[in-house]
């Protein structure tokens, strides 16, 4: 999948379930570095999370937040940290890195018309 593919997935998935899958070590959600970034590996479903949980993260466990927290809470404390989220990671793959703040556009905008355009 693309990087849009990849984007558009993950956002109606969420939206459909209301709830964003993550990796927490104790109470921390897992980040690490992508090109340089900070970021925050996020998946729509535990099932995802559960088979990134290998290698390094084989000991993190898979996390849901309500959509409305991930929104409101999450997102707008990595804008001010600078860190990015990385959606979807794969084994062999990075995810689609995107600024918290233009993920939170996009899904308001979402939410608002339950419908979405990525193009700015």
């Amino acid at each position: 999948m693309s990087d849009e593919e990849l984007l558009e997935y993950f956002m109606y998935r969420i939206v459909e379930m209301d709830e964003v899958w993550g990796l927490k070590e104790s109470r921390q959600w897992i980040m690490r570095v992508v090109d340089g970034h900070e970021t925050l590996p996020v998946w729509p479903y535990r099932r995802y999370a559960d088979e990134a949980a290998v290698g390094e993260w084989e000991n993190m466990i898979g996390v849901a937040e309500t959509l409305d927290f991930f929104m409101h809470q999450v997102l707008h404390k990595l804008s001010a940290q600078g860190v990015l989220v990385e959606i979807m990671p794969r084994k062999a793959a990075a995810g689609c890195l995107i600024s918290p703040q233009r993920l939170f556009n996009f899904l308001e905008g979402m939410r608002d018309s339950r419908d979405f355009v990525l193009d700015d």
